[in-house]
């Protein structure tokens, strides 16, 4: 009689595993971690000229002082931006170099600079040295001259684009390589709870809050030692005055007006004001970045 009880009681036992496995297997795990969720569609920050910005809210900061400044600052990604002053630009600044790291990139960093006397780097050694190219810092890279240029003043030049994406962030960098300047196009997705700020914006959907005064004061101004991507603070005149466009002569002013609305018909406001402020210091040529902004 002891053995079917003893047959009966195995059962029992491994029945009650069974039914405990199918339970935790079906019970949702809290170990699992949430990707960010989109609270909009991608969308684009765009920088060229001496430096312009359209950011992620459609504001048009300008940024004419050099040294080293945010691009986007988030948890995951960090884009920092060099303006230096080249000749083209008769002294006023333009991008430089651009280095991209974060977590995002998994300790790497990527950085770019111009045709002429800059270079391409992943984790400061020399990269993607012939063109086209295509390799991994981090994420894919490619180099190529695929794209639609950001500043209609450079579309008739030969175009050399490094292109950077990231995908589960919904990311993509593209940066235009020219002589002594560099331009750019990052296209991002904002996520519930994340926070984004930067040359290219704080990414709230409000644009009245992405002038150049707040965002220098929401980020300080330039970025501090500690906090630097490059591997050091660019050396630049101290306390250069800024330009303004007060300083324009007022027939240059006058005739910087005409030149700027021929090129970009409707124009005002800040738009117009960039505008004239670059062909007063830069030249005529530059008017042609008033279309790129109308068209923003």
């Amino acid at each position: 009689n002891r053995m079917p009880m003893f047959i009966a009681c195995g059962v029992l036992v491994i029945l009650i595993v069974v039914v405990a496995l199918v339970v935790c297997f079906m019970c949702p795990t809290t170990t699992t971690s949430k990707k960010p969720i989109p609270i909009s569609g991608p969308k684009d920050c765009t920088i060229w000229g001496d430096p312009h910005v359209m950011t992620f809210d459609g504001a048009y900061p300008n940024f004419y002082g050099q040294g080293e400044y945010w691009i986007v600052k988030t948890k995951e990604v960090s884009i920092q931006g060099r303006y230096l002053a080249t000749p083209s630009t008769n002294g006023l600044a333009a991008t430089h170099q651009i280095v991209i790291g974060g977590s995002f990139m998994l300790g790497n960093k990527l950085q770019v600079g111009p045709m002429e006397n800059g270079q391409i780097t992943c984790n400061d050694q020399p990269f993607l040295v012939s063109f086209p190219g295509q390799g991994m810092c981090g994420a894919e890279v490619y180099y190529n001259n695929m794209g639609i240029v950001v500043d209609n003043a450079m579309s008739k030049l030969d175009k050399h684009i490094v292109h950077m994406s990231d995908h589960t962030l919904g990311s993509h960098v593209e940066i235009f390589r020219w002589a002594n300047h560099i331009n750019a196009r990052i296209t991002m997705t904002p996520r519930e709870g994340e926070t984004v700020d930067g040359s290219c914006g704080n990414f709230n959907q409000n644009p009245s809050d992405d002038t150049t005064e707040a965002i220098l004061a929401r980020m300080g101004g330039k970025i501090p030692l500690e906090q630097l991507l490059f591997n050091h603070v660019a050396e630049v005149p101290a306390d250069v005055p800024q330009k303004t466009i007060a300083e324009c002569e007022q027939s240059k002013r006058l005739s910087a007006v005409t030149t700027c609305k021929a090129s970009a018909p409707g124009i005002t406001g800040v738009l117009l004001d960039s505008c004239i402020f670059d062909v007063c210091f830069a030249g005529d040529q530059y008017a042609a970045q008033g279309g790129l902004m109308m068209k923003g």
